[in-house]
């Protein structure tokens, strides 16, 4: 390389010294330049002078639209204008010169390249390589023909550029030490840009299968971050860039994320250079003008998406998440045709190839006003760009600002409602959510308000939250919710109260195996924990982050349990690790222990006859698999209350049988019940109105008579999995 400092990036968005910036770039480096400029005038004024040669041609700066004859003189001066705004180019016209002689295209290959760059060091001068590169790296043409993979090499899906070639040319090219080759890529990518953007903006896809490999070429520049790309060579080719039909970058996405992590993180990294660049020296520094339209800047976030989809398509992906729990919404796809394209989920992602931390840019997110972005965001006009769209670049901090700017013009829409609505109907107009509640009876009181106002009338808890105690005078302006919910969450989270466990090891709540709540209740404390959030509140909740995987619907896996209970998960991994002989050393079987909430010991079979089956080495993934999905699916998901499987498992005894008289009423009856009167069944005959674990399968109801007298009967309720005891009710009159 040259004697010049370039920028490099510290992996953050920063930008580390550089000198020697500005340096001009002249002679033989903008040769290559010129003569690309020159050509594209000669076309403008052959368009203008005769025409593209279509009857169908409709544009204003062509001939064969019927556009009046124009002098040359008069056509060489427009030419030049048309060719400093950009304007569009007929088809025929990009293709090939007219009235000018046509010559091979140029290109380059591994052994002419490095034909060239030996033949210019014995001559001591790199003239004729830079030559070269700029009349190759200034064609789309030259540049999908270049550096085509030969069958010797390993070939990466979606492409037949040979990366490694590519690779060795560039690292060959800067060790150089020579700042002609270097300006000349920069020339030439300059020269190519605006090419490249007018084809993609103006022309239909190019159906040349090599398409792509002109930006995987110029993206595998290693100094792509230095200040003499990203004044103007790298922005321009950026714009370009996501001008690409969505199928052609779910391609780049593929070949993309069949790079290693390394790799992708050095174009990451060289992107977060440039938006940090213009943050600070572009028009958004000065005011002039914001981020969101800084076109740079713009072009550089909508890159790092299809590089943020390429890490998550390359990273690790849990398989089992695919199968979601039900009524979970677990896609995001419905916005982003790009998803769509890519037929992924980023929630079924467990690890990316690049961390997602590493895509977020702190200087655009300290620069960028949320509010203004929030408008685009919500904006019917497509045109204004929003960060809010591109959000793995935004700091939690920002993303928590729009989700209250959201969430206020949610509130604010809803007391505009209630007031008009009050006007219309003559009532008192209530543009709060009020709760009233007794500080010694707080939890009771907020569930039964908020069990009432989601039954009444939904739409009332998107009003804001408005708190009174009882017996105080408080006017609440935001400290007295803060304090209800501080109280509630200290209450509900507490061990004593039975909803929840606390792991001392991992310092994360986890649902009670025993708890005695209803779905109903749980149910209301999301919607109190729902309402913290939507109201701006700040909650001392610790969950594992398995818990908000199942929110989206995925089930939880051996890897969510080193999160939410290490111990465990390590114990399990020492048993996955063990080298010796699992069956007669660690003499385990298919069933686990635990104990509920008295202090009980208790058994779980993992499957069917688990008892019987010893753990191997063979079995024992097997026998993780099923752990884990008990203690994180199975033994917290909804109670199915299946009589008729209870029907099945019930005996009888004493001459009664399933097909006796009295054994159909009371069946009959049983099914008739609302599901609180099979609670309160259950309740009467186990003691409990909570599902054995396992289901009803596991639950021995005994129904037979009391002596002698048939009209009185009594009930056994005999669970033989996890309750170990008999329980015998009182008699029933049937």
């Amino acid at each position: 390389m040259s004697n010049k400092k370039n920028c490099s990036s510290d992996g953050k968005g920063g930008l580390k010294e550089s000198r020697n910036c500005n340096q001009d770039l002249d002679g033989d480096e903008n040769t290559d330049m010129k003569r690309a400029a020159e050509q594209r005038i000669k076309n403008y004024f052959f368009q203008l002078t005769d025409g593209c040669g279509s009857q169908e041609c409709n544009n204003e700066y062509c001939a064969s639209s019927g556009r009046k004859q124009t002098s040359n003189d008069d056509a060489a001066a427009l030419a030049l204008q048309l060719f400093m705004k950009k304007a569009r180019l007929c088809e025929p016209l990009q293709e090939k010169n007219h009235k000018v002689p046509t010559k091979e295209v140029p290109f380059l290959t591994e052994k002419s390249f490095l034909s060239n760059l030996n033949s210019c060091v014995e001559e001591g001068s790199y003239k004729k390589l830079v030559h070269s590169i700029g009349d190759v790296f200034s064609s789309s043409e030259s540049l999908n023909k270049s550096f085509l993979l030969d069958s010797s090499r390993k070939q990466i899906t979606g492409t037949n550029v040979d990366i490694e070639a590519i690779r060795e040319m560039y690292s060959a090219l800067f060790k150089t030490g020579d700042s002609s080759v270097e300006n000349s890529l920069i020339n030439s990518l300059v020269a190519l840009a605006p090419t490249l953007e007018m084809d993609l903006r103006y022309k239909l896809p190019s159906n040349d299968p090599n398409f792509l490999n002109q930006f995987v070429i110029i993206m595998e520049n290693t100094m792509l971050h230095s200040p003499e790309y990203l004044d103007q060579a790298l922005p321009s080719f950026l714009k370009a860039l996501v001008l690409l039909p969505v199928k052609l970058q779910a391609t780049l996405v593929h070949i993309w994320s069949q790079f290693s992590s390394q790799k992708i993180r050095r174009m990451v990294e060289t992107l977060q250079q440039l938006i940090t660049y213009q943050v600070l020296t572009g028009p958004s520094a000065t005011g002039n003008a914001p981020v969101q339209e800084d076109e740079a800047i713009v072009a550089a976030t909508k890159t790092m998406k299809l590089l943020n989809y390429a890490s998550i398509l390359g990273g690790m992906f849990d398989q089992t998440l695919c199968d979601s729990h039900d009524g979970a919404a677990a896609s995001n796809n419905h916005d982003d045709p790009l998803l769509k394209e890519l037929k992924i989920n980023v929630l079924d992602c467990r690890k990316p190839l690049v961390k997602f931390e590493e895509f977020v840019n702190e200087p655009l997110n300290d620069q960028m006003e949320v509010d203004r972005d929030f408008t685009y965001f919500k904006h019917e006009n497509q045109s204004k760009f929003s960060f809010l769209k591109y959000n793995f670049i935004l700091s939690t901090a920002t993303k928590c600002l729009g989700l209250f700017y959201d969430n206020r013009v949610r509130m604010y829409s809803e007391r505009r409602l209630t007031l008009i609505y009050s006007l219309v109907r003559g009532q008192q107009a209530t543009p709060y959510l009020r709760l009233k509640v007794r500080r010694d009876h707080l939890i009771e009181d907020a569930l039964v308000n908020l069990e009432m106002t989601s039954q009444d009338d939904p739409t009332d808890l998107k009003k804001q939250l408005y708190v009174e105690f009882e017996g105080e005078q408080g006017i609440d302006e935001g400290g007295v919710s803060k304090e209800f919910f501080q109280l509630i969450v200290e209450e509900i989270f507490n061990p004593d109260y039975g909803m929840f466990t606390f792991d001392e090891a991992t310092r994360y709540c986890w649902f009670n195996l025993n708890s005695f709540e209803t779905d109903g209740q749980f149910f209301l404390i999301g919607l109190v924990l729902g309402l913290a959030i939507y109201n701006n509140i700040i909650l001392d909740v610790h969950f594992p982050m398995v818990v908000y995987r199942k929110l989206f619907g995925k089930k939880g896996t051996f890897e969510d349990l080193k999160d939410s209970h290490s111990v465990l998960a390590i114990s399990l991994q020492d048993l996955l690790d063990y080298e010796g002989d699992v069956e007669s050393e660690m003499m385990c079987t298919f069933t686990i222990g635990y104990t509920d909430m008295f202090g009980s010991s208790l058994t779980k079979e993992l499957k069917e006859n688990g008892a019987e089956i010893t753990v191997t080495n063979d079995n024992r993934q097997e026998f993780v698999d099923l752990y884990a999905d008990f203690i994180l699916n199975k033994s917290v998901e909804r109670q199915d209350f299946d009589f008729d499987t209870l029907e099945r498992s019930t005996e009888y005894d004493n001459g009664l049988t399933e097909g006796s008289t009295l054994i159909r009423w009371f069946w009959n009856v049983v099914h008739s019940f609302t599901m609180e009167q099979k609670k309160q069944l259950l309740m009467f005959t186990t003691g409990s109105d909570r599902i054995p674990v396992g289901g009803f399968s596991k639950l021995r109801l005994l129904i037979a008579k009391n002596g002698p007298d048939s009209d009185r009967y009594m009930a056994h309720g005999t669970p033989t999995i996890p309750f170990p005891v008999q329980i015998v009710t009182q008699e029933m009159n049937m």
